[in-house]
């Protein structure tokens, strides 16, 4: 979800449609380390949420995407 913003109601805004679409409250979250999601996690998810900032922790996550970024970026004329 892309915001203007990258402040406390877009960081909640964020965090409640998550876990609308999910349908569950995860265990642990890995973002950046913007000020604002920790207190959005804490609001919107619960204290018992824990907040992962390292920028290794999602590289499995970004791997998978890789594949389908080199086409996307193909077609557009930008890779």
């Amino acid at each position: 979800m892309l915001s203007a913003h990258r402040d406390m109601r877009a960081a909640k805004a964020f965090f409640r449609s998550a876990r609308a679409t999910m349908g569950f409250r995860p265990s642990r979250v890995t973002t950046a380390g913007h000020g604002s999601y920790p207190r959005a996690i804490g609001s919107v998810l619960g204290k018992t949420v824990r907040h992962r900032t390292s920028a290794y922790l999602n590289n499995r996550l970004e791997q998978d995407h890789c594949g389908i970024k080199g086409r996307i970026r193909c077609m557009r004329g930008t890779g």
